[in-house]
């Protein structure tokens, strides 16, 4: 009697483990953050303003507070040359003095240090956005749909309903921030590519040639460099980690967080939530 008891203790412990081992990790908690580019070359604004660094420094603890294990930015590993990013990032945190606009040192480098990671992780791939969009340009031009362009069927980005120097200049950096990550202005931003171009080009189902669904091509395009993004992401991931972050172009920004949430591995974090809702109000 007693030696079956001992067998069915070492039996249930067995069966207990077994089953702990085959339950998943943790998903990864996944930070989008989209935003503008802070250092173009068609702008008066300037983020190295005491007001916008105050704001900056507000958003990277915020960023900090969430503790992701990897930051990623902007930028195409493949064309780095031997890691000229981590190269700079090495210098930023032995305290290069040489102030920089971009995106990635105000944020993403300042949170990494804080953080003490070791290096920085890019994810970038280029679109041919120009290339498609000029073959549209054309056709619509000849073929009589230049009203397409013009606004029929079209979602117009918030973005593109204001003058953004003006909005900037009298609105707080974070704010401005949060409001490029409100649902309503991330999904005009995504709908603009689905809406208007697959509406361009040769769309008689029955007749193919060269313009055969010419926008679509361009919409293709979109989604494939985001497919892009997001695959070179998941490929410097080991499972481990237990957060992530991505600071990129605020355009990106819908379809890798739609890839995300279809991915059972993830847990895709609502911007709202970690970031705040913004205060701005725009007249519609």
């Amino acid at each position: 009697m007693k030696r079956r008891c001992i067998l069915f203790i070492c039996f249930t412990i067995l069966i207990i483990g077994s089953l702990s081992a085959q339950q998943p990790k943790a998903k990864i908690k996944v930070y989008l953050l989209g935003t503008f580019h802070f250092a173009p070359t068609d702008s008066i604004y300037d983020v190295l303003t005491e007001k916008n660094q105050k704001s900056i420094l507000k958003l990277c603890k915020i960023v900090k507070k969430q503790k992701p294990d990897k930051i990623f930015i902007e930028r195409m590993p493949d064309y780095e040359y031997q890691n000229k990013m981590d190269s700079l990032y090495q210098a930023f945190k032995k305290g290069d003095p040489k102030p920089r606009r971009n995106e990635i040192w105000q944020v993403a480098f300042k949170v990494a240090k804080d953080l003490n990671h070791k290096t920085i992780y890019r994810c970038d791939h280029p679109g041919q956005y120009g290339f498609f969009y000029s073959q549209l340009e054309e056709y619509a031009k000849n073929n009589n749909q230049t009203d397409l362009l013009n606004g029929k069927g079209k979602t117009v980005p918030q973005t593109n309903m204001l003058n953004e120097d003006s909005l900037l200049m009298n609105s707080d950096l974070l704010e401005y921030i949060r409001w490029l990550n409100s649902k309503e202005v991330q999904e005009t931003s995504h709908a603009s590519y689905i809406s208007l171009y697959p509406q361009i080009g040769n769309t008689n189902v029955f007749k193919y040639d060269s313009t055969y669904f010419l926008g679509s091509e361009l919409t293709a395009d979109c989604y494939r460099q985001k497919i892009k993004i997001y695959s070179m992401m998941i490929a410097q991931l080991d499972y481990n980690e237990k957060a992530i972050f991505l600071i990129m172009g605020n355009d990106h920004i819908p379809i890798i967080k739609h890839l995300f949430e279809s991915n059972p591995y993830f847990d895709m974090i609502d911007t709202q939530k970690w970031l705040g809702k913004t205060k701005i109000k725009i007249d519609k």
